[in-house]
């Protein structure tokens, strides 16, 4: 950990420099947050300080230079950045950080505390493993029963980086595909052109990702031919209908939604009768969309919350 920080301390210094001059970028003019994992207890907190003196972000241990901040504080703060109405004494805030692996949810009250407002955890935070990695995971197997598995195995280990490749794809269609497909897929879709092969969306709602040309050789005649068929002769490219693409998310979807409306009843039963005031949406898995309706469905529609904020760039909340 230390000399990750150590090399983070360097690189930003360096900016710095370029962009103040060395008088102003010195370690005496700077004041490091840095963020860390909802779970992470008093102790994990420690280690981390002890990490940032070993990097010489901070002179001594017990320096006011560095502050450590919870991921879901983190977010809550940036969501102020955007078009959020500001924190008030009284309201509860629920952070749902919804991770690669983990989906993290924790409630915080805002209390009034020296003239400003400050976030106090209302509930321990709660945590499924059901992030984007398991969405990826659901793709992958589809993708491998569709071309076989022992033409993918092959593949994979004679084209690592075609998986690579493959997943980058992946990538791109999960973080456009809604939870209800038609006229909103139609706009995401003009975003991106044709480059993840969306079919006419004028005639069918279906997405495509590549067979590379040395998976197709590595495919047997009849795993071809079963495609084929299945495509209406298309066998260059993997056809992901409306339903299958539900299908590859509803478990970790439903999974995170479960979380979170279990942490709202949570709090409602410690004595909070009130609505949550906001529920704010932050982490990698943040950035899709089926997540972002899925949440927002059911949530909303229990009327445990009254609004749902997604920040513009969800990914990028917890690092604020």
């Amino acid at each position: 950990m230390a000399d990750f920080l150590t090399f983070m301390r360097k690189y930003i210094i360096e900016q710095l420099v370029k962009e103040v001059g060395s008088d102003a970028a010195c370690l005496d003019n700077i004041h490091w947050c840095l963020t860390v994992p909802a779970m992470w207890n008093e102790r994990d907190k420690a280690v981390m300080r002890t990490a940032a003196l070993r990097a010489g972000l901070i002179r001594k241990a017990g320096s006011d230079a560095l502050t450590i901040v919870s991921e879901p504080k983190a977010a809550a703060m940036s969501a102020l950045g955007d078009d959020v109405t500001p924190y008030v004494a009284g309201m509860t805030v629920m952070v749902v950080h919804a991770g690669t692996g983990t989906v993290d949810v924790t409630i915080h009250n805002c209390q009034a505390l020296g003239g400003q407002v400050v976030l106090s955890e209302a509930t321990c935070c709660a945590r499924a493993l059901c992030g984007s990695l398991y969405v990826d995971n659901e793709f992958s197997a589809h993708y491998r029963a569709a071309v076989g598995a022992a033409a993918f195995d092959a593949w994979v280990a004679q084209h690592p980086a075609g998986l690579q490749q493959l997943m980058d794809t992946w990538e791109a269609v999960k973080c456009i595909f809604p939870n209800s497909y038609g006229a909103s897929l139609a706009a995401n879709m003009g975003r991106l052109g044709q480059g993840l092969g969306a079919d006419d969306l004028g005639s069918s709602n279906t997405l495509r990702v590549p067979i590379p040309p040395e998976l197709q050789q590595l495919m047997s005649e009849e795993q071809r031919g079963s495609l084929k068929q299945q495509q209406h002769g298309l066998d260059s490219k993997l056809v992901l209908s409306s339903s299958v693409m539900r299908q590859l998310f509803k478990g970790p979807v439903d999974a995170a939604c479960r979380l979170a409306v279990s942490q709202l009843m949570a709090a409602r039963s410690e004595g909070n009768a009130r609505p949550c005031s906001m529920v704010l949406l932050v982490g990698e898995f943040a950035r899709s969309p089926s997540l972002q309706a899925r949440v927002s469905a059911i949530v909303l529609g229990s009327g445990l919350a009254q609004q749902v904020v997604v920040p513009d760039k969800p990914h990028m909340a917890v690092l604020a």
